[in-house]
């Protein structure tokens, strides 16, 4: 298929780019026995430090169900632990383990390796300006009348596609 590039549509493009960095993501996550997801997560936990299960699928935008499992797949391998909250103990707070922290700097470098390659040819400014137009658009969609006043985790369970949809 010999396209004209020049017409491609910039949500067609943006959609392509998902998918192929999903596609890098997914391949060099495998390393690490980490789906994307997972590694959102503990990124977050790096950034945020202790936090309740509620608070963190809030700042990754899943379900709660679906942060149930990820999170008990990443205790058993051991990047993170859970320990009662100092001031109220019915909240159970979500932490790194040093594995999950030595982890996390090895996804950096993944993260370093693919935007390498996404910003390959470009100048710094290209970069920053490209960087502002994405967050331009991204609030543009959050002011729009189908996502006002909607959080991302709900925003993203609203668009996670069922299996219905997949079919």
């Amino acid at each position: 298929m010999n396209e004209n590039k020049d017409n491609v549509p910039v949500y067609v493009i943006l959609h392509r780019l998902i998918h192929m960095s999903k596609y890098q993501a997914f391949k060099r996550l495998d390393d690490f026995d980490l789906k994307p997801s997972q590694a959102g997560i503990l990124f977050v936990l790096s950034c945020n430090g202790k936090l309740s299960q509620r608070e963190l699928a809030e700042k990754i935008g899943i379900t709660p169900p679906s942060m149930t499992v990820a999170l008990r797949k990443m205790e058993n391998r051991g990047y993170i632990k859970k320990e009662p909250d100092e001031k109220d103990q019915r909240i159970i707070r979500i932490l790194l383990t040093e594995k999950g922290e030595d982890c996390v700097e090895d996804i950096r470098a993944v993260v370093d390796k693919m935007e390498a390659v996404l910003y390959r040819n470009m100048t710094q400014e290209e970069k920053m300006l490209l960087r502002r137009l994405l967050l331009q658009m991204q609030e543009n969609l959050l002011d729009s009348k189908e996502f006002k006043g909607m959080d991302m985790a709900l925003i993203m369970e609203r668009t996670r596609p069922t299996l219905k949809d997949r079919i």
